[in-house]
């Protein structure tokens, strides 16, 4: 779905927020809130195996496929059909997430 917004919260382990992202050529994502964990960015095809995603932070030009701190970062994602942010590890705290297609402009 290209130009689509999804908003959630991960306020414990292993808790997710996704978006479908077939069709859509980039996504973004926004870390906001204060926690402490590590938030893990993965994406899948079709089956349910998500594998880990390199995402571009605003600020570098160095990718990561998680973060322990609030900030942007966004991905090319065409060929996936869905991209989720996962509380790898918990600790305190509640992440805001904002997940945006878009039709191109990852990094």
């Amino acid at each position: 779905m290209i130009d689509s917004t999804v908003t959630g919260t991960l306020g414990a382990d292993e808790a997710v927020v996704r978006i479908d992202v077939r069709g859509a050529g980039a996504v973004g994502l926004q870390l906001a809130g204060t926690f402490v964990g590590t938030v893990a960015f993965e994406a899948c095809i079709e089956d349910g195996t998500f594998v880990a995603l390199n995402m571009v932070p605003s600020n570098s030009a160095t990718a990561a496929t998680s973060a322990t701190a609030t900030g942007a970062w966004s991905a090319n994602v065409g060929g996936y059909a869905t991209v989720r942010a996962r509380m790898d590890s918990y600790t305190s705290g509640t992440a805001r997430v904002t997940l945006q297609t878009a039709a191109s402009g990852g990094k």
